[in-house]
This record gives C-alpha cells, sequence and structure tokens, in this order.
C-alpha cells in the first residue's frame, strides 16, 4: 500500500540528523546515538511490522521524555516529542498504524500514544504554558496523521471489495459462456438422439418388435422433454444484453490452421503443430483447446505483437491427458498502446474451461522475456496416439478482433 524505499531513507535520515543534534545540541552526548536509534527504528519498522512499530515508538517516547531531563545538561533543550527533529518519526507511525489495522484498534492506539505524550508538560513545570501549546500542536498533528492513514485505508479497501466483485462476475460471465458452448454440444447430440429412436423402424433392416418400437418411443419422448428445459436454461444463462451470435461456433481443432492465418494476417508469425490425439477426443475437450489457443494468440497480437509464436497441441506421454501449449518469445518492439472500451479477461475464460475438465493451467512470463500458456486436458479414455505426425506451418500475418480473444494479461 505504500512504497518501502521512503521509510528506509527517511529512517537513515532521522537517525543521522538525530544522533548530532541529541548529542551536540542538546547535550546528550554519546547516550545520543542510541536516543536517536530509538527515534528512527520505528520509521523503517513500520512497512514490515506496524504494531511492533507503534510498541517500540510509543517505548522510545516514553523512555525519552522521562530520562530526557537526565541525561541532557541543558534545561533548555530537554527532549520533547513535538520538535521538529523527532515528530516527522511519530507522524509516520500513526499513519502507516491506522492504514494497516482497523479503526478500532487505531483509536486506543492514538489515544495511548497521546496520554505517553502528555507526560512532557508535566516534566516541564517552568514553562507550562508553552509545554502545553506545543502538546497540542504535536496532538493535533499526530490525529491529522491517523485521519489521513484510516481515510486512504477506506479508500483502498473499497477499491478492493470493488475488484473482487468484478473478479466474481468476469468468472460468472465466462462460465454462462461455457454453459452456452456446452448446451449446443449436448443439445446436437440429444437431437441425434431424437431422431434415431423416431426412424429406428424405419431403418432397420425388418423392422423392429412393438415392444422394442414402445421402447424408442419412451426414449424419444425423453430427448425431446430434455430438449425443451434445456432450452429453458438456455434463457435464464443468456444476457438480454449480449449481441446475438451469428458466427458458427468452432468445431474444435479442425478449425486451428484457421486461426493461426487469422493471427498471421494480424503480423505475427506462428508455428503450429497437432500432434495425433488420442481417439476419442470429445467435442468439449475439442472446443477448449481450440479456445485456449484463440484466447492465447490474441494475448500475443496485443501484447507481443510481432513475436515469433509456437503453438503445439499434442497428448502427453501416457496418452491419458491432451497437452496445448503456446509460448511466444519476447516481441522485437513494445506494442502500440491501444485503448479498450471493456477489459479482456481472457485468462480467466481459460482457467474456468480448463477446470470444467479438471485439468490444469499455468501462464506466466519466461526467462528469456516472453509468454507461456500451458494447459492439461485430462482424457476420459485413451487408445493410443500412433506415431507423431506434425502438421506444421510457418510464418504470415493478419488480425483477429473478435472480442471472444481479447486477453488481458494482469
Amino acid at each position: 500500500m505504500v512504497r518501502r524505499l521512503p521509510f528506509l531513507l527517511g529512517g537513515i535520515a532521522l537517525f543521522l540528523v538525530n544522533a548530532l543534534t541529541l548529542s551536540i545540541g542538546f547535550g546528550f552526548g554519546l547516550s545520543g546515538v542510541p536516543a536517536a536509534l530509538l527515534i528512527a527504528a520505528p520509521v523503517v519498522l513500520c512497512w514490515y511490522r506496524p504494531m511492533a512499530a507503534w510498541w517500540l515508538a510509543l517505548a522510545g517516547l516514553l523512555l525519552l521524555t522521562l530520562l530526557g531531563p537526565v541525561l541532557s545538561d541543558d534545561e533548555a533543550l530537554q527532549y520533547r516529542p513535538w520538535l521538529l527533529n523527532a515528530i516527522p518519526a511519530h507522524l509516520a507511525v500513526v499513519y502507516v498504524l491506522a492504514l494497516s489495522v482497523r479503526l478500532r484498534i487505531a483509536i486506543p492506539a492514538f489515544v495511548i500514544y497521546l496520554a505517553a505524550g502528555a507526560l512532557t508538560p508535566i516534566h516541564l513545570l517552568d514553562d507550562l504554558p508553552n509545554a502545553i501549546a506545543g502538546a497540542i500542536v504535536w496532538a493535533m498533528a499526530v490525529l491529522v496523521a491517523m485521519v489521513l492513514g484510516h481515510n486512504k485505508r477506506v479508500r483502498l479497501t473499497s477499491t478492493l471489495r470493488i475488484a473482487e466483485e468484478r473478479g466474481r462476475r468476469l468468472v460468472l460471465e465466462e462460465r454462462n459462456r461455457i454453459a452456452r458452448e456446452l448446451h449446443d454440444m449436448v443439445a446436437h447430440h440429444m437431437s441425434v438422439i431424437a431422431v434415431q429412436t423416431a426412424t429406428a423402424r424405419y431403418r432397420l433392416p425388418g423392422g423392429v418388435s412393438e415392444e422394442a418400437s414402445r421402447e424408442f418411443q419412451a426414449i424419444n419422448a425423453t430427448a425431446r422433454e430434455s430438449l425443451r428445459e434445456m432450452r429453458h436454461l438456455l434463457g435464464v444463462l443468456r444476457d438480454p444484453a449480449d449481441p446475438a451470435e451469428t458466427e458458427p461456433p468452432p468445431q474444435g481443432l479442425a478449425d486451428l490452421p484457421r486461426l493461426m492465418e487469422s493471427a498471421r494476417r494480424a503480423g505475427t508469425p506462428v508455428r503450429l503443430a497437432v500432434v495425433d490425439t488420442p481417439d476419442p477426443l470429445s467435442p468439449a475437450a475439442a472446443l477448449t483447446a481450440y479456445r485456449i489457443v484463440q484466447e492465447a494468440l490474441s494475448n500475443v497480437v496485443r501484447h507481443a505483437t510481432g513475436a515469433a509464436t509456437r503453438v503445439e497441441v499434442a497428448p502427453d506421454e501416457t496418452c491419458s491427458a491432451l497437452i496445448v501449449e503456446v509460448h511466444n518469445a519476447p516481441p522485437d518492439a513494445p506494442p502500440p498502446a491501444v485503448e479498450r472500451p471493456h477489459p479482456g479477461h481472457g485468462l480467466v475464460g481459460m482457467r474456468e474451461r480448463v477446470a470444467v475438465h479438471g485439468g490444469d493451467m499455468t501462464a506466466a512470463p519466461t526467462p528469456e522475456g516472453g509468454f507461456i500458456v500451458r494447459a492439461t486436458l485430462p482424457l476420459a479414455s485413451s487408445t493410443g496416439a500412433g506415431e507423431p505426425s506434425p502438421d506444421v506451418m510457418d510464418g504470415g500475418d493478419g488480425r483477429d478482433t473478435s472480442d471472444d480473444q481479447r486477453i488481458d494479461r494482469r
């Protein structure tokens, strides 16, 4: 929430200034060095442990206030918490504490801090009016630091809550889209069942018995009812504000070459290698593999235009899972800034699609400066994949600007 370096530099500066000021100006002598350390150490510590820094600052405030008249040779220059050489340390500690903890903890801490600082006027009875005025100014400054810290905490908490809600909404949107695609596949299979059961008596040689005919009719009725219920479910999942989908859905791995050409037209050289996959590969798994490649290539086109990219789809060594990998090299030049009306969330969609199949996915930058997306999709069954026969395509340019392909690498 706050940067570390200013606190480190501020603590070092406070230590050096106070070591000289207390030792020479205040007459502390050698004891001015540990006294300066008590003032400066909480500033460095508060970035790591705000509550521990507050306790250390409180101990330093009490010790220096009580021992100041003993350590200082000049009574007029006894230690006071509101002097300019010490007040930055108090403000930093209280600000970070209020930023880091809830108000029910920050308020008691503030009150205890003020009570400790109020001991100073008691030791300065000879100059009580000025001591009280100084204590009031110091207390107001510490109060302002606490209010500013708590105010920033409230704003950050609100921002995090909004980001969390937005993240949940994006996940739900992706799940709805995946559910609609799966609905299309299941509806197709149910339609095939309905047609086959309705026409069985005419297709099978010699016809079917009356009992088998009634069984086929019952299956046909169940399939049709299931289709009606699935249409109702799709109506619930569909957002009326969503644009109508007019393009035919992709057929899976068979459409990958067309996707590669689109990326090449966008100026991204792509190399595709598809190794024979185990039979059978379900339509849902094939569509998931296609969508992962689509989203990953969109990510490359958007964030690393012109970077050499390799797409590989192959079974693992045991042919029990399908590995989808998209690896791009570092771009030759930073991509141009493109304003987007809606931020992409392709990584969210990829993870949700892989999770549907019980697989896992990793997406991370490479040490060379590129990026790699790797997804593992378990296969329901595997019968062996034969000899690899990669279908390799190279080079080219093109652009595919559909919203489904946009990826936000954040």
